[in-house]
């Protein structure tokens, strides 16, 4: 019997449904669920699982185990399984195909039609990192629908919803937020106004919350753990797993206990229903915001809603309910089964298509055996083996790594990445390249190439086929890719600087032939010390003005004024891998995406001929936009959505607002004189302006693109730094030699602290315990305690430090010296 397939490839679960003449149906794919977790694991010999049978080994075997990685759908940086790179769409892929064999087997037959879902502020990055993991499945024939499109189709299907009602969807996942408003159209659903949302909130972040209260708990015990013992990151692995469940399990009951078995300590940890609301009312706060906005973006009011839908798995925490419906004045309707939902509006969204003259699916995958996994992944084993040593870090984890190429791209197979050798390509397979291959085996990055179906060109339905099949297209690009792996380990050196600017698809991430560290399998931020220490400098060449770390703390990126370029250093080995161009004039300050995609570099010159941002490809090291500002552009900030970029025009007393999809100003905001520095409150609701010439601070409110208030601070304020988790903003005055802490609930100044001569950027430490300020006049780094608002300590640096920066997980900083050439390296756990 003819019927349609909706998949919904979540961040922590996979959810699969069939239609038949409009009635749909789960299609089991867990173990005792109708959902399976998203999660899969490689072997030691190369076999791969994917689904519950993977989220059980993340205990015994968790370095091998890959999860959320709907989140890094889009990041190019790929992920790390047992010592081996695996690009993120491959891995995913797998877990894509493991659904479609599944679907098939339950359903005796193939579907008309395919329906992947997607969140609905996803931009063309994440839409088309989508394909290639439709591709990598061999998924050839599929169209696309937007979760809360399918959420509200389902909803519309099992309960009576008039012509021109309007609902809004509040889908709350495992790893991000959706806040959508529809309205019931004779035909359907249509949205209104556009979707909103917090990229990366979900249920993990809840069991990171759960997980912090046992750390706290337990006195901070997981911080003082030796990460490199395995027992000890097995021990961390289920405890993570107990911490899920009792957020699970309060759910339903009022009070729960989790076991802590570590090396050295056992306890238990008593956790309330009300505690754990307290853990996770701030970002669910956030949420509504969101959610207002996207009411607001729709041109609708609360008391026009005929209900809020709940979807997703995290919307079943019981305080989400109490939360929406008191916020907005309706029912909050919440399915019995959150996690079905989307996956079930998609299967009837498809079989609607289909009636009406879809192209019927072609080429659905076979099952594929276990063996040719296994030989698939062995074949990288073998490679690097004949070269008698792994695969180096850089390409496992310290480096940009390569893109797949784009589902059905136009030339049918991928561009050559920079500094790969054009005859590449079309270079015969290198020794070890398994010959077995079926579409959907999981590649590792390097590994060798394996012959495709013959099948037609994939993407969505519709869709003519441009070229060759995408699977060729990945198999030429593993090839390229191998033959970049070889080439370092026949100890040729990469290029430390390209004629483009374009950073090396495979930069050196070794001093002296050792490899890099791999990083942890579980890194809780470190606890940051009352007085840090150097750790060495790194030499990066002349004028260093400013540094920023990646969002994951794999890169430093270093404006160099003088030089005009912009160095790459590589974090775990703290060495410049390569240098960028900046053709647009010297770069002044970079402001990194929410995902490490995107710097926008501030470029002007002393004689103010130039004043512009340009948009650098972090992933390909080359630009594209620049976009011209009033006057010399100083430190912007990125809202956490990544669509609108904040930029304070030095003297023309504006904050430019650009909305960095058409890479165009839509908004100027008046500020007071000067505005040097700009940050924005984690939900994106205000941003602070260190106005220099004013001595204020003003206060934006996003919504609006207003002033609503300005705090008076000391003289020459030049930096702000908001805290992630308090009340709190830092800033710096430089001619008074101090800093200013202001609460953001009153927007007044509780404290002033004296520090060294010229202090010009302020940071704070991961764990928001200190504030890190440079003082540019006396070459030292204040300490400052968030506690009492005392300096600690002061630290000597390199000679003018002008900027700092910390890793993500808080063990490390860098500092700019500005005449010292150099980054001053700080170890902030003392």
């Amino acid at each position: 019997m003819s019927h349609s397939l909706g998949i919904d490839l979540g961040t922590s679960f996979a959810a699969a449904a069939v239609a038949r003449d409009r009635r749909a149906e789960m299609v089991p794919l867990g173990d005792t669920s109708a959902v399976a977790h998203a999660a899969v694991h490689v072997g030691e010999g190369g076999s791969v699982t994917s689904g519950d049978a993977a989220a059980r080994r993340a205990v015994s075997d968790p370095d091998r185990v890959a999860r959320d990685l709907k989140r890094r759908l889009g990041d190019p940086t790929p992920v790390v399984l047992g010592g081996v790179p695996f690009p993120v769409t491959a891995l995913l892929g797998t877990l894509l195909r493991t659904v479609l064999v599944r679907a098939v087997e339950v359903s005796a037959g193939e579907p008309d039609t395919v329906v992947l879902t997607h969140p609905a502020d996803w931009g063309p990055v994440q839409c088309r990192a989508l394909a290639d993991v439709a591709g990598s499945a061999g998924l050839t024939r599929y169209s696309t629908v937007t979760e809360p499109e399918a959420a509200a189709a389902y909803h519309g299907a099992t309960r009576h919803v008039e012509t021109g009602e309007v609902v809004a969807v509040y889908d709350l996942g495992g790893g991000t937020f959706d806040a959508t408003v529809l309205r019931r159209t004779p035909d359907g659903t249509e949205v209104m106004g556009a979707p909103d949302g917090v990229e990366c909130l979900g249920g993990a972040d809840f069991d990171d919350a759960v997980l912090a209260h046992v750390d706290a708990a337990a006195g901070g015990f997981l911080h003082l753990l030796d990460l490199s013992d395995a027992r000890t990151v097995v021990a961390l692995a289920r405890l993570r797993q107990d911490c899920t469940a009792a957020k699970e399990a309060l759910s339903f009951d009022t009070e729960t206990t989790i076991p802590v078995f570590l090396p050295g300590r056992h306890l238990e940890v008593r956790l309330s229903r009300q505690e754990f609301q307290d853990l996770i009312r701030v970002p669910v706060e956030s949420t509504l915001r969101a959610l207002r906005r996207a009411l607001q973006s729709a041109g609708v009011a609360p008391g026009e809603l005929s209900s809020v839908l709940l979807v997703g798995g995290s919307s079943q925490i019981p305080l989400i309910a109490e939360m929406v419906s008191r916020e907005f004045g309706c029912p909050a309707v919440l399915d019995a089964h959150p996690k079905h939902a989307v996956a079930l509006g998609a299967a009837i969204l498809g079989r609607s298509r289909a009636e009406t003259g879809a192209t019927r699916l072609t080429g659905m995958p076979g099952p594929r055996p276990q063996e040719a996994l296994a030989a698939t992944a062995a074949a990288t084993a073998a490679s690097t083996e004949q070269q008698g040593r792994p695969v180096p870090a850089a390409s496992r984890a310290g480096s940009p790594p390569v893109e797949t190429a784009p589902v059905g791209s136009a030339s049918g197979t991928p561009s050559s990445e920079p500094g790969t050798p054009p005859s590449s390509a079309a270079s015969p397979p290198a020794a070890g390249a398994t010959g077995s291959g079926t579409a959907g085996a999981v590649a590792p990055a390097g590994a060798g190439p394996t012959p495709p179906d013959p099948r037609e060109g994939a993407g969505p339905a519709g869709d003519e086929p441009k070229g060759p099949p995408a699977l060729l297209a990945v198999v030429v690009l593993l090839l390229v890719v191998l033959i970049g792996v070889t080439v370092l380990v026949a100890g040729l050196d990469p290029p430390s600087g390209q004629d483009d600017g374009s950073v090396p698809t495979a930069a050196a991430s070794s001093v002296d032939g050792d490899t890099a560290p791999e990083p942890p399998a579980f890194a809780p931020v470190a606890a940051s010390a009352p007085i840090p220490s150097t750790a060495g400098t790194v030499p990066v060449g002349e004028t260093p003005g400013y540094v920023v770390a990646s969002p994951d703390g794999r890169r430093l990126y270093v404006a160099q004024r003088a030089a005009g370029t912009i160095a790459v250093v590589d974090t775990a080995v703290d060495q410049v891998v390569t240098t960028i161009d900046v053709p647009s004039g010297p770069p002044q300050y970079l402001t990194l995406s929410p995902d490490g995609t995107r710097a926008y570099v501030s470029v002007w010159d002393d004689d103010r001929t130039v004043a512009a941002i340009s948009v650098l490809d972090t992933t390909t090291g080359e630009f594209g936009a620049t976009i011209p500002m009033l006057s010399r552009p100083y430190v912007s900030a990125v809202s956490p959505d990544g669509t609108r970029l904040y930029v304070p025009n030095h003297d023309s007393d504006v904050l430019s607002v650009v909305d960095t999809r058409t890479a165009t100003s839509v908004a100027e905001i008046e500020v007071p004189p000067n505005p040097h520095w700009v940050e924005l409150t984690p939900d994106g609701t205000r941003a602070y302006v260190a106005d220099h010439d004013s001595n204020v601070v003003a206060v934006v409110d996003t919504a609006t693109d207003t002033v609503v208030d300005e705090v008076p601070v000391g003289t020459s304020p030049h930096s702000v730094a908001v805290h992630r988790s308090r009340p709190l903003v830092a800033n710096v005055n430089f001619d008074a030699a101090s800093v200013s802490v202001i609460d953001t609930d009153s927007d007044e100044v509780v404290a002033t602290v004296p520090v060294g001569e010229g202090p010009q950027d302020v940071t704070w430490s991961a764990d928001g315990r200190f504030a890190y300020v440079t003082n540019v006049r006396d070459s030292t780094l204040s300490v400052v305690s968030a506690e009492d608002f005392t300096v600690t300590a002061t630290i000597p640096t390199g000679t003018s430090p002008t900027s700092v920066t910390v890793l993500p997980d808080g063990r490390k900083g860098y500092v700019s010296d500005l005449d010292s050439g150099t980054l001053t390296v700080l170890d902030l756990t003392g």
